[in-house]
């Protein structure tokens, strides 16, 4: 049984528990020490208006966002050798976490010493990438390879650690033709081989929804594919899996389960910040991710 497989019955497994055990969190003590996050002198995002499940960016020394830079260490672990820098990441269905991730995981890297990211909101029927971010960019990837702007143009630089965001722009009605076109596949060549030190995380739409992700995962380094625990099936996933068949399926993301059913192996990060002192627990939902490799 392969790795993807077990990451898929799992899901049934906790699906089943929540259902069944449902439990009340406990009440947290009051104190808390806040973690300081990025020193980024001018903000072109202000972490006061981005969203609150943005937790590498509200809370970088949270709990949750240890998990993100977990992941961050296994995705830089499974890509630096081979300079696999262009990473999807997608989903089943919608409201399943795929954006959430990506801009944490976006987020976590760009906070390395030795890395710059590009987070590209590609889900140009649905975008969603600057809402999270608290931005209203007039432009983006649309106006682009539609020869409206230039890329220059619509790049902005968050602030945000060395994270870079290029918005998805108008909606048009041809998404995937757009996304499968000669001038999207010379940018995200262009893309990929500008800077050594640069990830590209690539915001897609969800698999089942459109074939937007089809079109584009045929330029990807690797795809990370998020499992909502309670909610996606694992026929749902296995469908949406096989349709992107024969791409380097970098891991799995189980979002949205619930911390009394987490497996949590740094028990610590709940009660230490910095300098250890006491910090308050927040009420939220672990992250866990499963290689397939």
């Amino acid at each position: 049984m392969s790795r993807i497989e077990k990451a898929l019955e799992k899901a049934l497994e906790i699906r089943e528990k929540i259902n069944k055990d449902p439990v009340e969190e406990k009440p947290v003590p009051e104190s808390y020490i806040a973690c300081a996050g990025f020193d980024i002198g001018e903000r072109l995002v202000d972490p006061e208006k981005v969203n609150e499940h943005l937790f590498c960016i509200k809370d970088p020394c949270s709990s949750i966002a240890e998990q993100y830079k977990k992941l961050r260490a296994r995705i830089l672990k499974a890509t630096v050798e081979n300079c696999q820098n262009t990473i999807m990441v997608t989903s089943s269905d919608m409201n399943e976490g795929k954006t959430i991730t990506a801009v944490n995981l976006a987020v976590a890297i760009a906070s390395e010493v030795d890395y710059t990211v590009l987070l590209v909101d590609a889900d140009l029927k649905k975008p969603s990438v600057h809402k999270y971010l608290g931005l209203e960019p007039e432009y983006g990837l649309s106006d682009y390879l539609t020869s409206k702007v230039e890329l220059p143009d619509i790049l902005i630089k968050t602030g945000l650690g060395k994270l870079v965001f290029l918005p998805a722009g108008k909606s048009p009605e041809n998404t995937a033709e757009l996304l499968s076109s000669e001038r999207m596949k010379r940018l995200v060549q262009e893309l990929k081989r500008r800077y050594k030190d640069r990830y590209v995380i690539f915001d897609s739409s969800p698999i089942l929804v459109t074939s937007d992700s089809l079109a584009l995962s045929n330029y990807m380094d690797g795809i990370l594919f998020v499992i909502q625990a309670a909610r996606t099936t694992p026929k749902t996933a296995s469908h949406a899996l096989s349709l992107i068949n024969g791409s380097n399926i970098l891991g799995v993301v189980f979002n949205a389960v619930p911390k009394y059913l987490a497996k949590n192996l740094y028990p610590y990060y709940y009660l230490y910040g910095n300098d250890g002192y006491y910090k308050k627990p927040r009420k939220h939902e672990e992250i866990e991710y499963s290689s397939s490799n």
